[in-house]
């Protein structure tokens, strides 16, 4: 059991935990939650003994093996080869291994028999911690999380900070620790890896605690939630959608309470002041002084951050089709091709997620997208009117740093913007009064999100390229941005490693691996049906590999890309006629509801004719689609 109790930590002028307590016990899978800077961090940093509290106790048994990812990666072995490096994550049994071998050489120069019992006793216990399988589950793990096994011999040195924070992870996994500290672990992974971490840790017996703001993994791995904010732990012993629903009530329960209060406080406040001149009422004024000095104060509202802190502009017009990439491909000088002969249209109204492991080039697609990247072979075609707004994995790539607020918007403005209109704009992504006088420097990850947010849309486009957009925000920071894209009248392209935001506001996948670029129809759930897994595997499903062992030859390709062509313009006429039924349906339930229809039966009759050439033409639209899915699947 892990106990805290009336621990205080604070870092300067800044209290951190006040008089916190909660336990832990053995076995639970708790997911730790708050907004960042909250602490959350630091619980683990106390935990581990990296921290000591300034009041109160820590307490954690004894002689329990503590399995510890950082947010931040250690000093690592650098000339240690990958494999080694995670193997290294259970010394204690590779000194096993070590001493066996050092036995066996023993005992083959002299049969002594203490010698043969003793190495009996190490073997039974090597194979006891699974010493014999300890390099291929090292290998299982390196793979699962997207590593090439002809990258296992590589040296440490040789991988960029986020695949290193892959490794530390395999290490820590790999030594199937007592009490297992994950720190934001989705950070570095991307969508397979993540659903690989998910189904992994689903088997784990310890006690795992978990700091996420990821809610694919605390909805699917914790049993229990425990809320850091304010210098308070709150714990929720139920999962993480049931601790969502108590802590809202818990949140209108506080400020029904304050209501109360304040009216009370209000009423007494108001019969002081309106008899406080007459004598007649002494006796009652200094009665309701006495009970004001006794009345409970007002409590702190704890309030949650809302999606207003990113209302998005309404798009400019634009054609149907925003974007065509005809028979694109490309890699970079002395490393091998990341994609060829891909097409791909985005069309208005397209919420596409780019998934697939990293390094398969989801940011160099994103790139080419938006034009900062020509691609090597192929070309980009811009659809009519069409004005791109691209945000970056790296703000340091979009924001400078040592600008103030105003003046990084000021620069993005168009020429004969008024300054009234940014301050405006700043406003409606929550940058207010001194706000805008800040440095992007100092600004928390959540802030940059939101100025980056606000330069895009200084000059508000009609396709917006987002590469990793959640990777800094919190819970209530990447509700708040679902919200705003869900809203977005616009169309949307994304990169992002967290599962639950992909699937709540994607509307189409483009899956980029070793098997090619392919488009998906629907959301994240229909591609995981659909791709059975085979993108996350690695593999192929079974049509894919009917279509390898039997590809169309050039004639039969050129045949198939023909008839592709036109089913996508079928499925075009389509959709813009589906768009023109859905729009008069609209009207004509308008003009319902606002009571303006004078003859019902025709009215009527008209609504239902439209609801049928919805129905016929969203079927007609499927079978092409499924049709078109054949021939892709052929091509």
């Amino acid at each position: 059991m892990i106990v805290f109790d009336g621990v205080h930590k604070q870092f300067g002028p800044q209290v951190i935990l006040n008089q916190t307590s909660f336990t832990v016990n053995p076995g639970e899978r708790m997911g730790i939650v708050g907004p960042n800077g909250a602490g959350k961090s630091t619980i683990f940093r106390l935990i581990t003994g990296g921290e000591e509290s300034d009041k109160g106790d820590v307490i954690v048994p004894k002689g329990l093996r503590i399995g510890y990812l950082r947010q931040q990666l250690p000093s690592t072995e650098e000339n240690l080869g990958l494999l080694e490096y995670v193997c290294e994550g259970c010394r204690d049994i590779l000194d096993m291994e070590d001493e066996l071998h050092r036995l066996q050489e023993q005992l083959a120069e002299n049969a002594d028999e203490s010698v043969m019992q003793k190495l009996g006793e190490l073997q039974h216990e090597f194979e006891h911690r699974e010493g014999y399988q300890l390099r291929s589950r090292a290998e299982a793990s390196l793979s699962g999380l997207g590593f090439a096994v002809d990258r296992f011999t590589e040296s440490m040195s040789s991988f960029s900070g986020g695949w290193q924070m892959r490794a530390q992870l395999a290490r820590v996994l790999l030594a199937a620790p007592d009490i297992l500290l994950l720190d934001e672990p989705s950070n570095y992974l991307d969508l397979p890896a993540v659903e690989w971490l998910q189904r992994h840790l689903e088997g784990f017996k310890g006690t795992l605690l978990l700091i996420s703001h990821d809610r694919h993994l605390l909805r699917t791995l914790a049993r229990q939630i425990l809320d850091i904010r304010r210098g308070t732990a709150t714990r929720f012993a139920v999962g993480f959608d049931r601790y969502v629903e108590e802590r809202r009530e818990r949140i209108e329960q506080q400020e029904a309470r304050w209501k109360a209060l304040h009216k009370q406080r209000e009423e007494v406040e108001s019969f002081i002041r309106r008899f406080r001149a007459q004598a007649t009422k002494a006796a009652q004024v200094q009665s309701r002084i006495k009970m004001l000095e006794k009345m409970e104060p007002l409590p702190e509202l704890e309030k949650e951050t809302t999606a207003t802190l990113l209302r998005l502009p309404s798009p400019p017009a634009s054609g149907h089709e925003l974007l065509r990439l005809e028979a694109i491909g490309h890699h970079y000088p002395e490393s091998p091709w990341l994609f060829r002969n891909v097409d791909v249209r985005v069309e208005r109204g397209d919420r596409l997620a780019l998934v697939g492991y990293n390094g398969m080039g989801k940011t160099t697609m994103l790139k080419i997208m938006a034009g900062i990247l020509p691609p090597a072979t192929g070309k980009r075609v811009e659809g009519h009117q069409l004005v791109t707004g691209y945000q970056s994995q790296e703000f340091a790539e979009t924001l400078p740093l040592e600008r103030e607020v105003f003046r990084v918007i000021r620069d993005a403005a168009p020429p004969g913007v008024p300054d009234q209109q940014i301050r405006t704009l700043l406003g409606s992504f929550g940058f207010q009064g001194d706000h805008i006088s800040k440095q992007v420097r100092v600004l928390s990850g959540g802030e940059k999100i939101r100025l980056a947010f606000a330069r895009i849309f200084v000059n508000p486009p009609n396709l917006l390229l987002l590469d990793e957009p959640t990777t800094h925000l919190d819970l209530a920071g990447r509700e708040a941005l679902e919200e705003a894209l869900r809203t977005y009248e616009g169309t949307v392209c994304l990169v992002s490693h967290d599962i639950s935001f992909v699937r709540n506001t994607a509307n189409g996948i483009l899956s980029i691996g070793s098997e090619g670029v392919r488009r998906w129809l629907g959301g994240y759930d229909d591609f995981l049906l659909q791709s059975a897994g085979t993108v996350a595997s690695g593999g192929k499903a079974p049509a894919a590999q009917a279509a390898e062992n039997k590809k169309p030859d050039g004639k039969r390709r050129k045949e198939v890309q023909k008839e592709i062509r036109k089913l996508e313009t079928r499925m075009s006429k389509l959709e813009n006629r589906l768009e023109q039924f859905e729009l008069q349906q609209a009207e004509a339930l308008e003009a319902l509801a606002q009571g303006t229809v004078t003859d019902f039966a025709t009215h009527n009759q008209d609504l239902s004719k439209l609801k049928g050439d919805i129905q016929t033409t969203t079927r007609e639209w499927i079978e092409l689609g499924e049709e078109l899915e054949g021939l892709q699947e052929e091509l």
